[in-house]
C-alpha cells in the first residue's frame, strides 16, 4: 500500500465500540475514521476517509489516476448465515466464523480505466481480528455496473469524495509531490467542487 499511515486495518478497527447485543447487530463504526455511504437490507458500506490515498509508481511518483481505498462492510445475521452456509457447502474452514461480522477490503480504483480491483479481503470477527485473509485479483468495470448496483453507487461515492479532496489525498500519499503538482490538484479540486455541489455538507470535509 502507498499511504504513509495505511496500517493494518484491524488496528483502526480495534477502536470501534459495540452495542449491548453485538451478536445480533453490526458493531458501531466511528465517524472520525470511516465514512458511511449506504446501507442495504443486508450490508452497511463504509470507506476509510483517513487512509484513502493515491497509488505510487516504481519511481516514487504519485499516480493520481489510481486510488487506494480501505473499505469496510458489516453484515446482518441473514448475510452472515449466507456466507457461512456457502463456506460449508464449498468445504472451506469454518474456524472462527461463529463470530463473523463482516469484511474489510483493499481496493484500487483506476479512474482513467474506470476499473475497480479488489486486492485483499479480510474476514473479521467481533473483536475485529481477521479470521481469514484472501489475496485476490478480482476486478470490475464501472461502466458495466447498472445504475441500481449498490457496489456501483458505493464506488461512485468514494470517487466523488476523492475528487473533492485531491490535495489532501496527495499530501497523505507516500510519494514525490512538488509545488506544481500541489497547485494543479488544488485547482482541479476547486473546479470539481464548483461544478458538483455535494449531496451532503460533509462530502466536502
Amino acid at each position: 500500500m502507498n499511504c504513509k499511515y495505511l496500517a493494518v486495518l484491524g488496528a483502526a478497527l480495534l477502536s470501534f465500540s459495540f452495542g449491548s447485543d453485538a451478536a445480533l447487530a453490526a458493531p458501531d463504526v466511528p465517524e472520525d475514521i470511516f465514512r458511511w455511504v449506504q446501507s442495504s437490507a443486508r450490508t452497511n458500506y463504509f470507506f476509510n476517509k483517513q487512509q484513502i490515498c493515491y497509488a505510487v509508481d516504481a519511481d516514487g511518483n504519485i499516480n493520481t489516476n489510481v486510488l487506494i481505498v480501505p473499505v469496510l462492510k458489516t453484515f446482518d445475521d441473514v448475510m452472515i448465515n449466507d456466507v457461512v452456509a456457502k463456506r460449508r457447502w464449498n468445504g472451506k474452514s469454518l474456524a472462527g466464523f461463529d463470530d463473523f461480522v463482516g469484511v474489510s477490503e483493499y481496493l484500487a480504483i483506476n479512474l482513467a480505466e474506470k476499473k475497480v480491483s479488489v486486492q485483499e479481503v479480510n474476514y473479521l470477527d467481533s473483536t475485529w481480528t481477521a479470521i481469514e485473509v484472501v489475496r485476490t485479483d478480482a476486478a470490475v468495470s464501472l461502466e458495466e455496473l447498472s445504475e441500481k448496483s449498490l457496489e456501483g453507487k458505493f464506488y461512485e461515492r468514494i470517487i466523488d469524495y476523492a475528487m473533492r479532496n485531491q490535495l489532501v489525498l496527495a499530501l497523505r500519499t507516500k510519494g514525490d509531490i512538488d509545488d506544481a503538482l500541489k497547485a494543479q490538484l488544488a485547482e482541479k479540486q476547486a473546479a470539481y467542487r464548483d461544478e458538483n455541489k455535494p449531496d451532503r455538507p460533509e462530502d466536502n470535509e
